[in-house]
C-alpha cells in the first residue's frame, strides 16, 4: 500500500492549465478583467432589473390582488424551460470549470474567472421567475425586457467567442470553447422566442382560439396539472393543497372537486366512439372483426408514442450515475495512492479532464438521478391520462352495448350478467394496467442491452459470461409468469365458483337456517376452499421460484462475473471496476423484475381486448319499425347540469357544438324522432347518424301525442288504425335468435286503445314471453308487432319486481317531474301510505340493493305505481297482483288499474291468475302451450267455448267465498298487513340500535374506516400467521441482510487487493485471491439461501394466515342470527368473501414480502454509510427527517384516496349491476338517456379520484427521487473528502456509493409498500370484525332420538320471546297444547305474533321466559341443526340454488329417484321436469330464472313433501300459482299431510275453516284457541264474528 494520500491538493494536475508556451499557470489564467467585469455587472443588473418590474408590479398594480392558482401557458412554453434548463446547466459547468481553475492555481484566488458565469447562470434563473409571471398575469408586453437581455447575453458571448478564438484557436475538446458556443446557440434561441411571443400575443399575428373556457367555469375544478408551469408539472406542485389537507383531516370527495373536460367520460367515449367508427367501417370493408388495438392506437397513440420518447431519454440517464461511480473511485484511487501525474498537452482544460474530477461526477450523477427521476415520472403521468381514458372509454362502451344486448344474450346466450360486469371491471381494468405497465416493453430491451454494453466495455467477456445467467433465468421466468397467469386463472374460475356459492347461501340463509342446512353448505364452500388454497398454494410456490429468481439473478450475476473475470483476465480487479459494475449489475435489477409482470399485463389484456372484440359485436335487440321510439345510442345527447342557462335552456357545450331544438320533424340526417332534441355536432354528427335522439326535458308531460304536423306518418305502409294500440301479425317469436323450437308461434291479436287486457294460462304457458315479444325483447322469427305511433309510450311490470337503489319516492318517479297532486293519488290507488308512514323518512327513505328492505308484495306494489304515474299509453303489468293479497289487490284493480289507467284511456294489458277479475276485462287472451288458445270478451268466449267458461265460472266461485278477506275482523291479517309488520320490526331493529333512524337509510351503514389501521389488527393478522412463524421471518430477514453486507465488505476488500501489487509476489497474489473468491463465493451462496427461506417462509405464512381468516369469518357468519342478516346488506357481506378475501389470499403477502425486503435493503444502505463514513448519518439526519414527513403526509392522504377510490367504485358498478338487471324495464320506458347520464356522473366522480390517485404516486416518487439524489451527493462528498481527509480505501467510497444509488428506488418503493400494506391491512380489519359479531348457540345438552318427533305434539309453556335482547317481547305468556297430527290455523291483527311464533319454533328469535316441547323434549336443549333438521316449513317465497334439479329436491341425495318423481307429481311438475332433455338432473340457473316464479313455488312443495316430517308449516305457499293448479295441490296437501301436525299461517278463510283448532293472537297474548265449531259457539268470540260476516 502507498503511503498515504496527499492532502495538499483536491484536484490533481491533470486538471491544471498548461500554457502552451513555456510560461507559468499564472501567465496563462490572465484574461481581460474589465470585460469579465463588465459582463458581470450586466447580468447582475438584469437580474435586478426583472426583480424589480416584478416587485413593482406584484405590489404596485391591480396583479398584487390576483390570486388565481390557474396558469394560462402560451405556445412554446415547455419549450422555453427546457432551453432555458439547458442553459442552467451549461453555465453550471462554467461556473465549475471556473472554480476548478481558481483552485488549481498556488496563487490568491480570482473571482472574475466564475463571478462572470455564476452572475449569468443567477440571472437565467430569475428569467424563468420573471417569466412564469408573465404567463400566470397574461402580460406578454413583459417580454421586451427579456428580449433586450437575451439580446445582450448574445452579444457577450459573440464577444467572448471571438477574443477565446483570437487567444488559442478551435478546439472543441476544450471545455469552455464548448460552454461559449452552446450558450451562444441557446441564447439565440431565446432571443426568436421572446420575438415570438411577441408577435403572437403583443401584436396579435396569431389566429389561435381560447381554450379551456368550459374548464375555466367549473368552480370546483382543483385539478390543476394543465395550469401551471413545466416546473409545477415536473414536481406535481399543484397537489400540495391535497396532502396538506389530507394530513389535517380525513379527505372526503367533495374536498377533491371535479377534472377538466378532456377527463369527462363524455368526451372520451366521443374520442374512442370516432376511433372505433373508423375502424368498424374499415374492418367492413375487409370483412374483419373491428380491432380494438387498432381503436386503442388511433385514439391514444400520439400520447403514448411521446410518453415512449420521454422514458427513453430518461433511461438514458440511468446509464451515468453507474459510470461515474467508476469514476468517482478512480479519481478516489489516484488520491490515495497518490498516483499524481500531469498529462495535459493544452492550455485550458478540456472536456474529458473536467468531467473526470470525482466532485464533478458526483454532482453529474447527483443532477442525472434527479432528472431521470422527473422525467419518468412525467412521462408515467401522461400514461396515467391513457390509463384513464382507455378504463373509461371501455365502461362506457359495455354500457352502451349492454343496454342494447338481447336478452336470450344476457340469460342464455352465454353472456351472464357476472360475465358481462367483468367486462365493466375486469377487462376495464386489463387495460388500465396495460396502460400503466406497457412503457416497460420498450424501455426493458433498451435498458438491458444498454446495460450489458456498458459491462462489457468494463469487463469484457466476463460479463456476458456472467450475463448469461440472465439467458437463462429469463425464459423460466416467463414460464413462470405463464404459470401464475395459468394458475390465477383457474384461481379465478374456483374463487367464482366460492362465490356465487357463498352468495346463494346469503341469499336463501333464512331457508337454510330453517331447514338446518347452513352446515352443508358451509361445508360445501370449505371444500371449493380447499381448492382454492390449493391453487393458492402453487401459486405462492411459482411466486417463491419468481422472487428467488428475480430478486437474486442481479446479484448471482455479479458473483459469477466477478469470479469468472479474476480467473481469466490478466488485469485483477480493482475498485472502479468492481463498484462501476456492481453499480451497472443493480441497475439490472428493475427491468429484470417488472419485464414478466408486463408481459404478464399484456396477455391480460391481449385476452380481455378478444372478450371484448366478440361483445362489442354480439347480438343486439333488433329493432324495427313498429311504432315504437328507437333506443338512442351514444352519450352525446346527454347533457349534464352545467350545460343549462338559469331557465333550463341548453347552452353551447365545450366543444362547440350546436344545440337546438326542433319539434316533430326530420333530424338533419333524415331520422324520424318524437319531442326529440337533435344534436348537430359541427364534427362527429356525419360519423354518428343514428345519435342524435334524445328525450327532451319536458316529454313527459304530453305523453302520447305528438304535433300537427303528421305527415310523414301518413306515408307510412304499415301505420295501424289510431284506435289499434298494438297489433301483432302471424307472429312467431323465439327467445332465440338461432332456435330451431319458437316459443310462441301463431299470434295474431289486436289490442284497441284504451281498453284493459287479461292475458291467463297456466304456468309456462306463455304469458310473460308474450309480453316479451311485443316489448321488442324476443326476436321475431315471422310477423309483425304495430304500434300506434301516436300512442306508443310504454310502461312495464316485469313478474320479478325491479327496484333501484334509490328512494321510494324515486322509485315511483322513474325520472318524471314531481305532480304532488298525481303522486297522492298513485299512493292511495296501490295502498302504499301506511307502508310509506312506517318508514323512517316516509317516501324519501331509501330502498336498498334490489329492494332488500322491502317484501315481495311491497316491491310489485311500488312497481304498479311507478307504471302508474308514469304518462305513457301503454301498460303492461306481468303478473303483479300473485304477490299481493286478494284485499290489496282488489284495492290496486279498482283504483289503480280502472280508476286511474282505464280512466285516462290507456291501454291496459295484464298478466294474471286471477279468474274472478275477467269481468273487468274488455278482452281476454288465453295462453296454451307458446299458442293464443282463446282470444275476446267473457261473453264471446261464453258462446265459443261453454265448457270452458262453465269451469271459470265454478272456479271463481268457489275462490271469491275462500279467499274472503277479512277487512272488517280486527282479528285476521292479510299479506300486506304482515309486511308491513316485518317492515316495523326491521326498522325497531335500526332504530333500537341507534342507527340511521330519520334520513331514510333502512340498512345500517357501513363505517368507513378512518385513520391509520389499529395495533390489534396487526396483533390479530400475526395471530393468523402464529407468533413464532413472525418471529422467525424477522429473524431471517435480518440474517438476510446481514449476509449482504457482508458480502459486499468482502467484495470491497478483494477488489483493494488488485490495486497494490507491486510489493506482492505472483503466488502471494493468487493465494489471498483465492482465499477472497471462496470467501465471496460462501457468503453469496448464504445469501441465496436465506433469501430462499425468507420467500418461502412468508409466502407460506401468508397463505395459511389467508386460510384460517377466511374460515372464521365463514363459519361465524352462517352461525349469525337471521337478523344480522335483515339489518345489513349482502353486497356488504359478500364483498368480505370477495374482495377483503382476495387481498388476503394474493396481495397482503406479496405486500408485506416487498416491504420486508425494501426496508432491509434501505437499512442495509444506512448502516453500510455509517460504517464506511460516521458523519454520513449526522448529514443523513435531516433528510430522514424530510423523508418520514413526506410518507408521512402521502401515507395519510393516500390512504383516504384509495378508501375514496374504493367507494366511488362501487356506486358505478352496483348501477351497471343495476340496469342489467332492470334491461327489460328501462328499454320498455326508453329511459336509457337518464340511466347513462347517472353512469357519466359516477364514472366521473370515480376517475377524480383514480386521477389524484395516480398523480399522488407521482407526486411522492418525484421528492423521493430527489431525496434519494441527496443521500448519494451527501454519500459521495462524504466519502470522497473521507478519502482525501481520513484515509479512507477508494473500495469502501465505491462501497457506500452504490448502496446509496440502491437505496434511490427502494425508497419510493418502500413508502408506497407502507401506504399498500396499510390498505391491506383494512381488509383484515374488516374480516376480522365480522369474525366476531355474536352468533346463536348451536349446541345442544341432549340428543334426542333419530325418529323424533314421531308423533308432533307440541307444547308452548309460558312462552316469551323478543327478537333481540334489547327489544320488547312479541309473544307473551303463550300456553297452547298442539295435539299429535292436529290442523292448527293461527289469525290475528297486525304485529298479533302469528309469525314470531312459527319463528320461536325454529328457535330463529329468543325464547327468553317459558318453554317450548316437542314431543315431551325441550326443544332448547335439542342442538340447532337437529331441531330445524326434523321440522319443515313452506315459505311463501320460492328459494331455488344454482344446480340440478335433484339437488334442490335433496341435497343430501337421500332419496331415491322413484320418490324424487312422486313429489314432483304431487307438485304438478312432473310433466315439466320430464320435458327437459337431462330430466332430473337438468340445471337450475342462478335464483331458478330458467323457471316461471309459479313453477318454482312449486319446486319448493315438492322440496317440502321430501323432508318426511312429522310437523309442517305454512306460510300461503300457493301465491304464486294459477287457481287451477292451486285447488289441484289443496286437495293433495290434505292427503298428503293427514297424519302429520300441520301450522297454518292464516292469509285466507279457507286456509283455516276446515282446520282442528285455531289460534287468535292479539299483541302477543293468546286470544282464542279451540276448534272451530267451539269457537263459532262462543259468545264474543272473534272467529266466530268473523265467520257470521262472511256468511
Amino acid at each position: 500500500m502507498a503511503s498515504g494520500p496527499t492532502h495538499n491538493h483536491i484536484l490533481s494536475t491533470e486538471e491544471l492549465y498548461v500554457c502552451k508556451q513555456d510560461g507559468n499557470a499564472t501567465d496563462c489564467l490572465s484574461c481581460d478583467r474589465t470585460f469579465d467585469a463588465v459582463c458581470s455587472g450586466i447580468h447582475i443588473s438584469f437580474s435586478l432589473l426583472f426583480s424589480l418590474v416584478l416587485l413593482m408590479l406584484g405590489c404596485c398594480t391591480q396583479l398584487k390582488h390576483y390570486s388565481l392558482k390557474i396558469l394560462v401557458p402560451y405556445r412554446g412554453h415547455n419549450f422555453k424551460w427546457i432551453v432555458t434548463a439547458l442553459l442552467s446547466f451549461t453555465l453550471l459547468c462554467a461556473v465549475g470549470e471556473g472554480v476548478l481553475t481558481d483552485l488549481s492555481v498556488n496563487s490568491k484566488t480570482r473571482p472574475l474567472m466564475y463571478v462572470p458565469q455564476a452572475a449569468a447562470l443567477l440571472c437565467s434563473v430569475i428569467s424563468l421567475v420573471y417569466y412564469h409571471h408573465m404567463e400566470y398575469w397574461n402580460r406578454p408586453k413583459l417580454a421586451w425586457l427579456s428580449l433586450l437581455y437575451w439580446t445582450c447575453a448574445v452579444s457577450i458571448e459573440v464577444v467572448r467567442l471571438l477574443n477565446f478564438v483570437e487567444e488559442v484557436r478551435f478546439d472543441f475538446t476544450i471545455l469552455k470553447l464548448n460552454v461559449i458556443i452552446i450558450c451562444i446557440s441557446i441564447y439565440t434561441l431565446l432571443v426568436l422566442f421572446d420575438l415570438y411571443i411577441l408577435w403572437t400575443k403583443v401584436f396579435r399575428y396569431s389566429n389561435d382560439k381560447k381554450e379551456y373556457t368550459a374548464d375555466f367555469k367549473k368552480t370546483n375544478m382543483f385539478y390543476l396539472y394543465n395550469f401551471n408551469s413545466l416546473l409545477s408539472k415536473s414536481m406535481f406542485s399543484t397537489l400540495n393543497w391535497l396532502f396538506v389537507l389530507g394530513h389535517k383531516r380525513p379527505l372526503e370527495v367533495t374536498d377533491l372537486g371535479c377534472l377538466p373536460e378532456d377527463f369527462s367520460c363524455k368526451k372520451i367515449y366521443r374520442k374512442f366512439e370516432d376511433a372505433y367508427e373508423a375502424e368498424k367501417e374499415r374492418a367492413n370493408k375487409l370483412h374483419k372483426t373491428p380491432s380494438l388495438w387498432r381503436v386503442y392506437l388511433k385514439a391514444y397513440g400520439s400520447i403514448i408514442f411521446i410518453s415512449v420518447f420521454i422514458k427513453i431519454v430518461a433511461d438514458t440517464f440511468m446509464f451515468i450515475p453507474p459510470l461515474a461511480v467508476g469514476g468517482i473511485v478512480s479519481y478516489a484511487t489516484k488520491i490515495y495512492y497518490n498516483e499524481e501525474h500531469a498529462t495535459a498537452k493544452e492550455c485550458h482544460m478540456t472536456v474529458q479532464e473536467f468531467f473526470s474530477n470525482g466532485f464533478v461526477l458526483i454532482v453529474v450523477m447527483f443532477l442525472a438521478v434527479v432528472i431521470r427521476g422527473i422525467l419518468v415520472q412525467y412521462g408515467g403521468h401522461m400514461l396515467d391520462w391513457v390509463t384513464i381514458y382507455s378504463r373509461t372509454a371501455i365502461q362506457a362502451a359495455t354500457y352502451e352495448k349492454s343496454l342494447r344486448l338481447s336478452t336470450w344474450m344476457s340469460s342464455n346466450g352465454g353472456m351472464t350478467t357476472g360475465q358481462i360486469t367483468n367486462h365493466m371491471s375486469v377487462d376495464a381494468m386489463a387495460l388500465h394496467w396495460l396502460s400503466q405497465s406497457h412503457l416497460w416493453l420498450w424501455a426493458v430491451p433498451y435498458q438491458v442491452f444498454g446495460l450489458l454494453a456498458l459491462l462489457y466495455v468494463k469487463m469484457g467477456v466476463s460479463a456476458l459470461i456472467g450475463s448469461s445467467l440472465l439467458i437463462i433465468t429469463f425464459p423460466v421466468q416467463l414460464k413462470l409468469t405463464n404459470t401464475i397467469s395459468r394458475l390465477q386463472d383457474t384461481l379465478l374460475k374456483i374463487s367464482d365458483s366460492r362465490l356465487k356459492k357463498i352468495k346463494e347461501l346469503l341469499q336463501g340463509m333464512k331457508l337454510l337456517k330453517l331447514y338446518g342446512w347452513e352446515e352443508m353448505f358451509c361445508s360445501a364452500i370449505e371444500v371449493v376452499r380447499e381448492k382454492q388454497m390449493k391453487s393458492t398454494m402453487k401459486v405462492g410456490a411459482s411466486m417463491i421460484a419468481m422472487r428467488v429468481t428475480s430478486d437474486t439473478s442481479y446479484f448471482m450475476v455479479s458473483v459469477i462475473s466477478f469470479l469468472v473475470y479474476s480467473f481469466i483476465s490478466p488485469v485483477p480487479l480493482t475498485p472502479d471496476l468492481v463498484f462501476a459494475a456492481l453499480a451497472l449489475f443493480n441497475q439490472l435489477t428493475l427491468p429484470l423484475l417488472i419485464l414478466p409482470h408486463s408481459l404478464n399485463f399484456v396477455a391480460n389484456a391481449f385476452a380481455s381486448v378478444k372478450r371484448l372484440q366478440q361483445f362489442f359485436i354480439s347480438q343486439e335487440i333488433k329493432e324495427q319499425d313498429n311504432g315504437l321510439l328507437p333506443l338512442r345510442r351514444g352519450f352525446n345527447y346527454i347533457t349534464t347540469s352545467e350545460e343549462f342557462d338559469d331557465e333550463g335552456r341548453h347552452v353551447q357545450d365545450g366543444d362547440g357544438d350546436m344545440i337546438y331544438h326542433l319539434s316533430r320533424s326530420r333530424c338533419p340526417n333524415g331520422g324520424l324522432y318524437d319531442e326529440y332534441t337533435c344534436f348537430a355536432t359541427t364534427s362527429t354528427s356525419s360519423s354518428r347518424p343514428n345519435q342524435n335522439y334524445t328525450t327532451s326535458d319536458n316529454a313527459g308531460e304530453n305523453y302520447g301525442t305528438f304535433t300537427s304536423d303528421t305527415s310523414l306518418n301518413d306515408s307510412l305502409d304499415n301505420r295501424v288504425p289510431e284506435h289499434i294500440a298494438l297489433k301483432i301479425t302471424d307472429g312467431i317469436f323465439s327467445w332465440d335468435h338461432d332456435g330451431t323450437v319458437p316459443t310462441l308461434r301463431d299470434i295474431n291479436c289486436e289490442i284497441h286503445v284504451g281498453s284493459l287486457v287479461m292475458i291467463i294460462g297456466l304456468v309456462g304457458s306463455g304469458k310473460s314471453s308474450l309480453l316479451s315479444a311485443i316489448l321488442g325483447e324476443m326476436s321475431t322469427i315471422h310477423g309483425s308487432v304495430q304500434f300506434t305511433r301516436e300512442k306508443s309510450r310504454v310502461s312495464y311490470v316485469p313478474q320479478k319486481a325491479w327496484l333501484q337503489n334509490a328512494t321510494l319516492r324515486d322509485n315511483i318517479l322513474f325520472g318524471q317531474e314531481f305532480d304532488l297532486k298525481r303522486y297522492n293519488a298513485v299512493i292511495e290507488a296501490c295502498a302504499l301510505q301506511p307502508d310509506i308512514d312506517i318508514l323512517p323518512a316516509g317516501d324519501m327513505t331509501e330502498i336498498g340493493e334490489r329492494g332488500i328492505n322491502l317484501s315481495g308484495g311491497q316491491k310489485h306494489r311500488v312497481s304498479v305505481a311507478r307504471a302508474i304515474y308514469s304518462k305513457t299509453d301503454v301498460v303492461m303489468l306481468d303478473d303483479p297482483l300473485a304477490a299481493l293479497d286478494v284485499h290489496v289487490g282488489s284495492h290496486v284493480l279498482e283504483k289503480g288499474i280502472m280508476d286511474m289507467l282505464v280512466r285516462e284511456g290507456r291501454t291496459v294489458i295484464l298478466v294474471t291468475h286471477q279468474l274472478q277479475n275477467l269481468n273487468y276485462a274488455n278482452k281476454v287472451i288465453l295462453m296454451e302451450g307458446g299458442r293464443l288458445s282463446q282470444e275476446g270478451d267473457l261473453n264471446e268466449i261464453r258462446a265459443r267455448d261453454p265448457v270452458l267458461f262453465a269451469t271459470w265460472q265454478e272456479t271463481i266461485r268457489v275462490l271469491t267465498e275462500s279467499e274472503m278477506e277479512s277487512d272488517t275482523d280486527d282479528h285476521f291479517v292479510s299479506d300486506t298487513e304482515k309486511e308491513r309488520v316485518d317492515l316495523y320490526q326491521q326498522i325497531s331493529k335500526i332504530e333500537t340500535r341507534e342507527t340511521k333512524g330519520s334520513d331514510g337509510a333502512l340498512i345500517e351503514e357501513e363505517e368507513r374506516e378512518r385513520g391509520s389501521v389499529s395495533w390489534r389488527v396487526y396483533l390479530a393478522y400475526a395471530k393468523a400467521i402464529k407468533y413464532y412463524r413472525v418471529i422467525l421471518i424477522l429473524l431471517l430477514s435480518t440474517a438476510q441482510a446481514a449476509a449482504l453486507i457482508l458480502s459486499n465488505f468482502w467484495l470491497s476488500a478483494w477488489s483493494e487487493l488488485g490495486v497494490d501489487t507491486a510489493n506482492k509476489t505472483q503466488d502471494e497474489f493468487d493465494e489471498e485471491s483465492s482465499f477472497y473468491r471462496r470467501g465471496y463465493t460462501i457468503l453469496s451462496l448464504v445469501f441465496f439461501a436465506l433469501t430462499v427461506a425468507v420467500f418461502t417462509t412468508l409466502i407460506l405464512s401468508g397463505i395459511s394466515a389467508a386460510k384460517r381468516l377466511h374460515l372464521a369469518l365463514l363459519r361465524n357468519i352462517i352461525h349469525a342470527p337471521l337478523r344480522f342478516f335483515d339489518t345489513t346488506p349482502i353486497g356488504r357481506i359478500l364483498n368480505r368473501f370477495s374482495n377483503d378475501t382476495q387481498l388476503i389470499d394474493q396481495k397482503l403477502w406479496t405486500t408485506w414480502m416487498s416491504l420486508l425486503y425494501t426496508g432491509f435493503l434501505c437499512l442495509s444502505a444506512l448502516v453500510v454509510n455509517a460504517i464506511v463514513t460516521p458523519v454520513f448519518m449526522i448529514a443523513v439526519v435531516p433528510l430522514i427527517v424530510i423523508y418520514y414527513i413526506v410518507q408521512k403526509y402521502f401515507v395519510e392522504t393516500s390512504r383516504e384516496l384509495q378508501r375514496l377510490e374504493s367507494i366511488t367504485r362501487s356506486p358505478f358498478l352496483a348501477h351497471f349491476s343495476e340496469t342489467l338487471g332492470g334491461l327489460p324495464v328501462i328499454r320498455a320506458y326508453r329511459d336509457e338517456r337518464r340511466f347513462k347520464k347517472r353512469l357519466l356522473e359516477t364514472i366521473d366522480t370515480n376517475n377524480v379520484v383514480q386521477m389524484y390517485v395516480l398523480s399522488s404516486y407521482r407526486w411522492l416518487t418525484v421528492r423521493l427521487e430527489i431525496l434519494g439524489g441527496f443521500v448519494i451527493l451527501l454519500a459521495g462528498l462524504g466519502s470522497l473528502l473521507s478519502c482525501i481527509l481520513a484515509d479512507l480505501q477508494p473500495s469502501l467510497v465505491g462501497l457506500a456509493i452504490t448502496f446509496a444509488l440502491s437505496i434511490c428506488g427502494q425508497l419510493n418503493w418502500m413508502v408506497r409498500m407502507v401506504a399498500e400494506c396499510e390498505m391491506a391491512m383494512n381488509a383484515v380489519e374488516r374480516v376480522v370484525h365480522y369474525s366476531q359479531i355474536p352468533i346463536e348457540e348451536y349446541r345442544g345438552v341432549y340428543s334426542p332420538p333419530a325418529d323424533w318427533p314421531n308423533r308432533g305434539h307440541i307444547r308452548f309453556e309460558n312462552v316469551s320471546v323478543r327478537y333481540a335482547p334489547d327489544l320488547d317481547p312479541v309473544l307473551e305468556d303463550v300456553s297452547i297444547n298442539i295435539t299429535p297430527g292436529e290442523k292448527v290455523g293461527i289469525c290475528g291483527r297486525t304485529g298479533s305474533g302469528k309469525s314470531s311464533l312459527t319463528l320461536a319454533l325454529f328457535r330463529i328469535i329468543d325464547t327468553f321466559k317459558g318453554r317450548i316441547t316437542i314431543d315431551g323434549i325441550d326443544i332448547s336443549h335439542v342442538s340447532l341443526l337437529t331441531l330445524r333438521s326434523r321440522l319443515v316449513i313452506i315459505p311463501q317465497d320460492p328459494v331455488l340454488f344454482a344446480g340440478t334439479i335433484r339437488f334442490n329436491l335433496d341435497p343430501y341425495c337421500s332419496k331415491s329417484d322413484e320418490e324424487l318423481w312422486e313429489a314432483l307429481e304431487i307438485a304438478q311438475l312432473r310433466e315439466v321436469v320430464a320435458s327437459l332433455d337431462n330430466k332430473l338432473d337438468s340445471y337450475v340457473s342462478e335464483d331458478g330464472d330458467n323457471f316461471s316464479v309459479g313453477q318454482r313455488q312449486l319446486f319448493c312443495l315438492a322440496r317440502a313433501f321430501l323432508r318426511n316430517a312429522k310437523i309442517l308449516i305454512m306460510d300461503e305457499a300457493t301465491a304464486s300459482v294459477d287457481m287451477e293448479t292451486d285447488a289441484i295441490l289443496q286437495n293433495v296437501i290434505s292427503v298428503a299431510f293427514a297424519h302429520r301436525t300441520v301450522i297454518t299461517i292464516a292469509h285466507r278463510i279457507a286456509s283455516i275453516i276446515d282446520s282442528d283448532s285455531v289460534l287468535v293472537l292479539s299483541e302477543g297474548k293468546v286470544m282464542e284457541y279451540g276448534s272451530p265449531s267451539t269457537l263459532q259457539n262462543q259468545e264474543g268470540s272473534a272467529f266466530a264474528s268473523l265467520l257470521k260476516k262472511r256468511l
